[in-house]
C-alpha cells in the first residue's frame, strides 16, 4: 500500500547555470545546473578521499563513460564506451521493437585503449580495432554530437554501420547537468540530455533512416569518484512521434549524500525540463521481473517491465561486476510540480541494476 503523501509540502531544489569550472580552487561545485560547465576538471579537486593523493592515483579511481540510447518508435538502441580503469566495455546493442529480435557487439579491452573526453565542447573518444568501430565527435559548442559506428561481420552478427546526429541545439532541448557529492570534496559529475536525432543506420542488406521530428538521443556523460563498492539503479525512458512530440525521464536511486537536495532525476516534456525528487526501487521478482519506482511525494509512480536482459557478470578477486541492463517498456504516471500529469504508458527505455566491486 503506497504510503499517504498528504502532509509533505511540494518538492522542489534549485537549479542554475553552471560555474566556468567543475572544480575551482580544489573544491568541487555541488548543485543542479541548467548548462554543462567549460572545463569538467575532476583531477584538479584536492583531498577526495581525505588525505592527499598523487593526480595519478585519483585518475586511477575516476570512472568514466560516455553513453547514448538512440532510437525511434521501432527501434532501440544503447551505445557505450565506459572506463572503469580496471577495463574499457565497448558496447552497442541494437534492439528491433516490432520483431522483438536484438544484435549485440560486445568487447572489454584494457583501459588505456581510449581516452575519455575531458568535456563534451570540442572532443573525440573512439575505440577501433580489427574492424569494430565505436566512435564519438562532440561538438557541443556548435549545438551538435556525433556517433559512428563500424562493426564487420562476427559470430554469426551481420555487419552493421551507423551514422547519427544529436541535435543538442536543437528548439525545446533542455539538459541537465549535475554535480553530487559522494564524499566531502569528492562526487560526480553528469550531463544528461534528450534530444532530436537524425541519422541511418544499415544492418546486413536492411537500411534504417532517422528523421529528426521522430527519432530521439538520450547523452549520459559521466565522472564520478565512486566508493570501492559501487552501487546504483537507475531507468531511463522516452517516446517520440510526430502527434505525441518528444518526452522523457532520467531517474536514479545512487550513492549521493543528501539526495533531496542532490540527485539526477528529471522529465522532459513539451519543451521543458521538470526535476523530480529522490526515488526507489523495488524488485519483488528480480532484475528480470517488473520494477516497481515511486518517490515520497506522489510525482512519480512507474512500472518498467523488462523485454531484453542485457548482463554482465564478472569475478576477477580485485574487481567484480554485477549488471543487468535490460530494455523494456513502462507504464504509470509521472506528476510534475509545474505541468500536467504525464501518462507514460507507451514509453520504451532500459534500465540498471549495478554492482561494481573495483
Amino acid at each position: 500500500m503506497k504510503k499517504s503523501t498528504a502532509s509533505k509540502p511540494a518538492y522542489s531544489r534549485p537549479i542554475t547555470r553552471a560555474p566556468r569550472s567543475l572544480v575551482e580552487n580544489g573544491r568541487i561545485n555541488f548543485g543542479t545546473f541548467s548548462t554543462d560547465f567549460e572545463t569538467v576538471n575532476p583531477l584538479d579537486a584536492v583531498r577526495v578521499f581525505g588525505v592527499p593523493v598523487p593526480r595519478f592515483a585519483k585518475f586511477m579511481r575516476l570512472k568514466e563513460w560516455q553513453a547514448y540510447q538512440l532510437g525511434n518508435s521501432d527501434c532501440f538502441i544503447l551505445v557505450v564506451l565506459y572506463n572503469q580503469k580496471a577495463g574499457l566495455l565497448t558496447q552497442f546493442i541494437f534492439f528491433d521493437r516490432i520483431k522483438r529480435t536484438a544484435f549485440k557487439y560486445e568487447k572489454i579491452v584494457p583501459a588505456w585503449k581510449t581516452t575519455m573526453p575531458a568535456s563534451l565542447a570540442d572532443s573525440r573518444a573512439c575505440y577501433e580495432s580489427g574492424g569494430y568501430r565505436i566512435d564519438y565527435h562532440n561538438r557541443l559548442k556548435h549545438g551538435m554530437l556525433y556517433i559512428d559506428v563500424a562493426f564487420r561481420s562476427r559470430r554469426g552478427l551481420p555487419d552493421l554501420y551507423g551514422h547519427f546526429e544529436a541535435l543538442h541545439g536543437a528548439r525545446g532541448v533542455r539538459p541537465l547537468v549535475v554535480s553530487l557529492p559522494l564524499g566531502e570534496n569528492r562526487g560526480m559529475y553528469s550531463h544528461k540530455c534528450l534530444m532530436p536525432m537524425q541519422g541511418s543506420l544499415c544492418v546486413g542488406d536492411r537500411t534504417i533512416e532517422f528523421r529528426d521530428d521522430d527519432s530521439f538521443a538520450i547523452i549520459d556523460a559521466h565522472k564520478g569518484y565512486y566508493p570501492y563498492i559501487l552501487k546504483y539503479d537507475w531507468v531511463t525512458g522516452v517516446i517520440t512521434g510526430r502527434k505525441r512530440g518528444l518526452a522523457g525521464f532520467n531517474l536514479t536511486d545512487n550513492q549521493a549524500r543528501d539526495p533531496e537536495r542532490y540527485n539526477e532525476n528529471c522529465l522532459w516534456s513539451d519543451g521543458e525540463l521538470h526535476l523530480l525528487p529522490p526515488i526507489r526501487f523495488d524488485r519483488p521478482d528480480g532484475p528480470d521481473g517488473e520494477w516497481l519506482i515511486r518517490d515520497g511525494y506522489g510525482m512519480v509512480d512507474l512500472v518498467f517491465t523488462p523485454v531484453m536482459p542485457n548482463v554482465i557478470k564478472m569475478n576477477l578477486l580485485i574487481a567484480e561486476t554485477d549488471y543487468h541492463g535490460p530494455f523494456g517498456s513502462f507504464r504509470g504516471v509521472i506528476r510534475p510540480r509545474n505541468g500536467a500529469k504525464v501518462p507514460v504508458d507507451g514509453f520504451f527505455g532500459m534500465g540498471e541494476q549495478k554492482y561494481l566491486r573495483g
